[in-house]
């Protein structure tokens, strides 16, 4: 009788441990449980269209149980409210030394999405980024591809290749890395041309007044724009470029503050350095490099241009 009772506690405990956990969201979930439906993924990876479906779980997620442990606002840019369609699944888990990231996958009824969360080791949430997206439509197709590559960084790198009508293959390559508290661009590439034909200048109707306030310019594609900001010696700029027939661009936007004739851009968790001079009416731009965020990777902000006179207001 007694080994009658303790054979059916075992069963009972055994039952208990392999109860499903609840991902609707309707009862409290604890993080460490909620991470472990996340297979633990071995880098480097490559992840498309043909192979999602090897690396996406069944299990569904409610947007009630994301939201246990990801700020409102950002569920809401992962999976809509307002969506009844869209899915929620885990994909990965990726563990580093002071951070781990969770791979979500948003099903659609025509396209999958891919989001990566960031949580620091004591589960504290950090930040998102929705990384790549699949269109049904381009499944197997000879004259399209998408690819999210991740290395073990990691750094999540999406490549998108097309086929035109004329046989001329684009490309588009761009490198995302969660770094200094946020997801950054940190590598880009493309030879896509610009689908616009004119430049919009941000800074344009800005203030002119200080000693190197201006335009300067070859073309209208490529210029530096400075004006006036809080003190003579700091200026906004606004920087464009077109090389090898359009087919390498760049742009760069931020602050200067002279010394003399020189000034450096540089900002925190940028790992760009630009140089520029003033030379007469001409300034001297100099990367110092570490700028493929800003530009395509097979040109650089090595440039001068001269200074534009200013149009004469009409009387």
């Amino acid at each position: 009788m007694r080994k009658g009772i303790v054979f059916a506690s075992f069963l009972f405990l055994v039952a208990c441990s392999e109860k499903k956990m609840d991902l609707t969201g309707n009862t409290p979930l604890k993080i460490n449980d909620f991470n472990k439906i996340f297979k633990l993924a071995t880098l480097p990876l490559t992840i498309s269209d043909t192979n999602l479906v090897k690396f996406v779980d069944t299990l569904k997620i409610g947007r009630k149980a994301l939201l246990q442990f990801v700020p409102d606002s950002v569920v809401e840019e992962i999976i809509s409210l307002k969506d009844k369609k869209a899915i929620l699944h885990p994909i990965l888990k990726i563990e580093k030394e002071e951070e781990y990231y969770l791979l979500l996958n948003v099903s659609y009824p025509t396209e999958q999405e891919i989001a990566v969360v960031a949580f620091s080791k004591k589960n504290k949430y950090l930040g998102y980024k929705m990384i790549a997206s699949f269109e049904d439509l381009n499944k197997n197709s000879r004259k399209y591809g998408k690819t999210l590559f991740i290395n073990k960084e990691p750094t999540f790198l999406v490549e998108e290749n097309k086929m035109g009508e004329d046989n001329a293959l684009t490309y588009e390559k761009k490198g995302w890395a969660y770094t200094d508290n946020v997801f950054k661009l940190i590598f880009f590439d493309s030879n896509k041309k610009p689908a616009s034909s004119s430049v919009l200048n941000p800074i344009d109707t800005l203030a002119m007044n200080n000693l190197y306030s201006g335009d300067y310019a070859r073309d209208k594609k490529n210029f530096i724009s400075i004006r006036d900001d809080a003190n003579p010696n700091k200026y906004l700029f606004f920087l464009h470029f077109e090389k090898q027939d359009g087919n390498c661009t760049g742009e760069l936007k931020g602050i200067l503050n002279f010394t003399k004739n020189k000034a450096t851009y540089t900002e925190k968790g940028d790992p760009c350095i630009v140089h520029f001079s003033m030379e007469g009416n001409s300034i001297r731009i100099k990367e110092e490099g570490n700028c493929g965020n800003h530009r395509n990777m097979t040109c650089y902000f090595n440039d001068s241009f001269d200074r534009k006179r200013k149009a004469k207001k009409k009387k």
